[in-house]
């Protein structure tokens, strides 16, 4: 059985939602980027009376993160090979790592940094003269450090993701080909790892907001079969604090779920198997919210997506 193209209905409205993202903002083809000051030491180095091109800098500073102040445009951005040209730099802000987040350790070494400041005349002498400006200094970086450090450890002991079960009735089970009508019907996609994804595209980028897999072995959808197989449920799930605005996120996978319940039939659960309750979700939403809140953090950011 072959499977359609689109759903029998549309119901895509119900992930219409409005998310408060900064529009990603470009400018002459050159997306502008802050350096991130919450998970790196950023030390400027200004050029005096010369710019370089991203391949320059390339070559001095390879292995660095580093972002470069477009000279004619007057913004950042990052520095790196592009297709549609090379900019010009007349500074720098190259980021040094406080906090490796592979070892989720403490990786700065205070010492190393200032004979690398040092040494950056040097490298660039062939260049012209430069400013080597840190913008902290290395008390600030250590204290930045420590509270990576003490974020992490606190956000390891918890959970992130919550999930929202659709359980098909007693003796029942799902036809893959009516979830795959439900699916398309919202509007979702199916993709990446063999599930279903909802996604948003707005003027601050293209962001998965929640995804659909199963119970049923092997957790998965395979497209060659799915219009056969059956599936005993559906398992709704979001990462909170990878998510921007998460409430509004649930929201739209609630009553996604609740669509699907419509048409399927079944019950909705929690990860206890018991009834499923928005309210008992947006409680648990909001305090992995004040949790990352006390640390200056916000969920859906670059920076918890660093970390977490």
């Amino acid at each position: 059985m072959n499977l359609p193209e689109y759903g029998s209905e549309d119901v895509s409205s119900i992930l219409a939602i409005e998310l408060d993202h900064a529009p990603r903002k470009m400018i002459k083809g050159i997306h502008e980027v802050e350096p991130d000051s919450n998970i790196y030491w950023l030390i400027d180095v200004e050029f005096c009376d010369f710019t370089l091109s991203d391949e320059d800098i390339l070559q001095l500073l390879k292995g660095y993160i580093v972002y470069g102040h477009v000279q004619d445009l007057q913004i950042w951005t990052g520095v790196g090979r592009r297709l549609e040209g090379e900019c010009c730099y007349d500074k720098i802000c190259i980021c040094v790592d406080v906090f490796n987040n592979v070892e989720m350790q403490i990786c700065l070494e205070e010492a190393k940094v200032a004979d690398f400041m040092n040494t950056l005349p040097a490298r660039f002498q062939e260049k012209g003269t430069i400013r080597v400006l840190p913008r902290e200094d290395a008390a600030h970086a250590r204290a930045k450090a420590e509270k990576l450090q003490a974020f992490t450890d606190q956000e390891d002991e918890w959970e992130h993701t919550v999930m929202l079960r659709l359980v098909a009735d007693q003796g029942q089970s799902y036809r893959g080909a009516d979830i795959w009508d439900v699916m398309l019907s919202l509007g979702m996609e199916w993709g990446d790892m063999d599930i279903f994804h909802a996604h948003h595209h707005g003027p601050g980028g293209n962001d998965e907001l929640f995804s659909v897999h199963t119970g049923t072995e092997p957790g998965f959808f395979w497209l060659s079969t799915l219009a056969e197989d059956q599936f005993a449920d559906l398992i709704f799930s979001m990462d909170v604090v990878r998510t921007v605005q998460p409430q509004v996120v649930f929201e739209a996978m609630w009553k996604s779920a609740e669509y699907a319940c419509a048409r399927l039939g079944g019950t909705l659960v929690n990860e206890q198997d018991l009834p499923a309750v928005p309210e008992d979700y947006l409680r648990q939403i909001q305090e992995m919210e004040d949790r990352l809140s006390e640390f200056g953090f916000k969920a859906g950011s670059y920076a918890v997506a660093f970390l977490l």
